[in-house]
């Protein structure tokens, strides 16, 4: 997959940085999305992506120590590349579960401790931050996007007890996949996981810093 920079620096008002790599990872402890890209004086080009999914049956220990694992054997990606090497790593958020707070700032930390000789440059973004950077505004996506919100049924019951079904209001496109959806109608490119576009969004902010 390739992106046209000057079209990228048009849309954006941005200057890319060319000839270097930009590797974004979207922490997670379930499912953490990696993409690697390229950008070199022309184009941006997909080189690398990867998905790291941990057993949900496991503790969290033995979940860490596969991740570790997994960037351990990433390093041999990156070592290929002799250009200047950004590092992007999703900054955690605070939900509604403390202990998963707590987790996705292990894993970070580990992404960061593991990965940090590897690169030149570490930045650390939250998905806001990041998104915004690539120029996504989530409003403008639900408007404009291909995406439609479906309506639910709301199941009620009449004065004598027959179930009756009604329409209710629309559902809430999570912002997962109107991000996915921003990056098919604004960049043309689409991917097979939303964790990888997300990962993707934070390699492109990389190389627009």
């Amino acid at each position: 997959m390739k992106l046209n920079i000057k079209d990228i620096e048009t849309k954006l008002n941005k200057v890319i940085r060319q000839n270097s790599i930009s590797m974004g990872i979207d922490v997670a402890e379930n499912i953490t999305g990696i993409c690697i890209i390229k950008s070199n004086c022309n184009t941006i080009n997909v080189e690398y992506t990867q998905i790291i999914e941990s057993n949900k049956k496991e503790d969290h220990f033995h979940r860490a120590d596969h991740f570790i694992d997994s960037l351990d054997k990433l390093k041999q990606t990156i070592n290929k590349y002799k250009t200047h090497k950004i590092l992007v790593i999703e900054r955690c958020y605070f939900g509604v579960n403390p202990e998963a707070l707590i987790h996705l700032a292990h894993f970070g930390i580990l992404s960061y401790t593991i990965l940090k000789k590897e690169f030149d440059t570490v930045y650390y973004f939250g998905a806001n931050t990041g998104r915004s950077i690539i120029g996504f505004n989530q409003k403008k996506q639900e408007e404009q996007g291909t995406l439609e919100a479906d309506l639910y049924t709301r199941d009620t019951k009449d004065r004598k007890g027959k179930l009756k079904h009604r329409k209710g209001d629309k559902k809430k496109i999570d912002c997962k996949s109107l991000v996915h959806n921003y990056l098919k109608t604004d960049f043309n490119i689409e991917f097979e996981s939303k964790d990888i576009a997300d990962a993707f969004v934070l390699a492109l902010a990389g190389l627009l810093q």
